[in-house]
């Protein structure tokens, strides 16, 4: 929606500026600043420590699970039959008894891989860990005391080491049994960092593989007793495929480990593959059912300007369990963010902002709620969500505005100039010509041609001809000029209050043009029986201001007083003022610290993008 204001830009300011805030907020370091960022520091580093502690048993099952993997890579190279029995050859046990090994390499591998997506307390990962490890186990225990590890001599050491190898596996299924129910996030982004972060990990370990295989290798598997630096090297001629042609394996191990590292490599492309191209975390869907039960729960309990936004089609919903309460969100960065306050009965809403948080996290999203109203503050506080004061709404009187306001010095003149000069607002309802549709569409596209102007979303709306057949819009236009402006009203949801979607208006308009439209807009509104009218949010107005105020909400008052020269924040005010408004708090929700504060302004700026 492009909310009426004099350069139609608070919504982006915000937005955009909350990463310049942030700066601003680590960057001064002068005597007299009013934050002490020691304090937010240590709160932020507190609250990191407690999240550290309560992790603490995943970070402990992830070190489990890396050991097994390590254990299941290594074993196989250190490790050889005991005997080979003649029946044992002529069953051709042998080559089975290698893929065993193989397959042990294999989840190995599988398992280091899957320790990353554990410390994110994956689903999946839990799944594929937890089997693996299960199957890693029951092929460890049924070699033991088949094998002896190379360089060992003692022979009862070398029945021991193997069993005692098989109680990380072992006790990494316990543990992944036992924290199960901690594994609950479903889903996860794939994108070119986290696939080379992935390909780097997997030809470490291969590496390492390659390198302790050819050392440890015994002179009949080749005729060769390799030292550790060409071990290396000969790993990593295999590894990149230029083969080791001047030597051939004289043994069944020796092919199985050239053949290993293969395969090996081959498994380490497809995981990167996989990692890549995997479907993104968040898809937009709604079905028309959810869109009719939203519109009809905003019928029933809608109360604020800010509803109707609700219905974009860039909002996904959630309902409670009864489906009497709602939220419409978009997930961004992995941030959900929510327009407004829930709607619903009073009594469903802490259960369904309770289900939503649950989601998200179970989501691995980060939760936020934009623009809300001071009436539900005590219920986020509750939940351990954190409250940011980011602006004030203005709500006009129409009472007020048409007995006194108009009057006054600001519109006076400016309405008797205009009217002198022939300008008319006209009120149009649907259904409309094409040609006035083909009027204001050129208005929109001149106004968009403006420097700083372009579609927005999210909070806002857009020039969507199919829908304003379907509103009632205001033109001011004259004979000379034609038509030069256009608003388009919209429902506010709050009792007896009214609003507007987009203020559009050609590039060049006569001086006072639209303080001229909202002064016979308001006029005319208050006529059809309206009580008030919402201008909409004015960006860090009144923020910080108060003696209690957080020091997040302090630092974004700097932004307010540093930033104005950029963003014009105070004009912004000042001319909402001249409509003698109210100011009502809006206030920002997000949970995590500082950081998570910046992640979240960064999603709420793409959110508010439409491409």
């Amino acid at each position: 929606m492009d909310r009426i204001s004099p350069d139609d830009s608070e919504f982006q300011e915000i937005a955009d500026s909350y990463e310049e805030t942030c700066r601003l907020y680590f960057e001064d370091s002068s005597p007299e600043s009013i934050l002490d960022k020691s304090v937010l520091e240590r709160e932020d580093e507190e609250e990191k420590s407690r999240s550290r502690l309560r992790d603490l048993p995943v970070y402990l099952l992830s070190f489990f699970i890396t050991l097994s993997g390590l254990t299941a890579v290594i074993q196989p190279l250190a490790t050889r039959l005991s005997n080979h029995p003649g029946l044992f050859r002529m069953l051709n046990i042998l080559d089975y008894y290698h893929w065993t090994k193989m397959i042990s390499v294999v989840f190995g591998l599988f398992l280091i891989l899957l320790s990353f997506n554990l410390l994110k307390r994956k689903k999946i990962a839990w799944q594929l860990a937890f089997f693996s490890s299960l199957a890693y186990s029951f092929i460890h225990l049924i070699r033991c005391g088949s094998e002896y590890v190379v360089w060992i001599k003692d022979r009862e050491l070398n029945e021991t080491i193997p069993l005692i190898t098989g109680i990380a596996p072992v006790l990494t299924v316990i543990l992944l049994f036992v924290l199960r129910k901690r594994f609950t996030v479903k889903s996860d982004r794939g994108d070119l960092a986290n696939g080379i972060f992935v390909l780097l990990i997997s030809f470490a370990v291969l590496a390492l593989y390659g390198t302790l295989g050819f050392w440890l290798l015994e002179i009949r598997d080749f005729g060769i007793n390799f030292e550790l630096v060409e071990s290396l090297q000969r790993a990593i001629r295999q590894m990149l495929f230029l083969g080791n042609d001047d030597i051939m394996p004289h043994s069944r191990f020796g092919r199985w480990f050239l053949q290993s590292i293969n395969i090996f490599e081959t498994m380490a492309f497809t995981f990167t593959a996989v990692s890549l191209f995997r479907p993104i975390n968040y898809v937009l869907s709604v079905r028309p059912k959810e869109k009719e039960t939203a519109g009809a729960l905003l019928d029933n309990y809608g109360k604020d300007a800010l509803d109707p936004y609700k219905l974009l089609e860039d909002k996904s919903y959630f309902f409670s369990e009864s489906k009497k309460a709602f939220v419409a969100y978009s997930s961004v960065m992995n941030v959900a963010i929510c327009l407004g306050d829930p709607v619903g009965e009073e009594a469903e809403l802490k259960p369904l902002v309770k289900e939503f948080r649950n989601y998200c996290h179970g989501n691995d999203w980060k939760l936020a709620f934009l623009q809300v109203k001071p009436d539900y503050l005590e219920l986020y506080k509750e939940l351990g969500l954190q409250v940011l004061k980011v602006g004030e709404d203005a709500v006009v009187d129409l009472d007020e505005f048409t007995e006194k306001t108009v009057k006054g010095k600001n519109f006076k003149s400016v309405v008797k100039k205009l009217a002198k000069q022939g300008y008319q607002l006209n009120r149009y309802v649907p259904p409309h010509k094409e040609s006035l549709l083909d009027s204001v569409e050129q208005i929109s596209q001149e106004w968009l041609s403006l420097p700083g102007r372009r579609e927005r979303g999210f909070s806002l709306g857009w020039f969507d001809r199919e829908a304003l057949k379907q509103e009632t819009l205001y033109v001011l236009e004259s004979d000379k000029d034609g038509a030069i402006a256009f608003v388009n009203q919209v429902r506010s949801y709050a009792e007896g209050q009214v609003t507007i979607d987009m203020m559009r208006h050609r590039t060049e308009v006569p001086n006072g043009a639209m303080d001229y439209l909202f002064a016979l807009l308001l006029t005319d509104l208050h006529e059809r029986g309206y009580k008030s009218f919402s201008l909409g949010l004015a960006a860090l107005s009144g923020v910080g201001e108060k003696k209690d105020a957080s020091k997040e909400e302090r630092a974004v008052h700097l932004i307010y007083e540093h930033m104005n020269r950029f963003f014009s924040y105070k004009g912004l005010r000042r001319y909402k003022s001249k409509f003698h408004p109210e100011w009502e708090e809006r206030f920002l929700i997000y949970e995590g610290g500082t950081a998570n504060l910046i992640k979240t302004a960064l999603a709420i700026t793409r959110a508010g993008k439409i491409d």
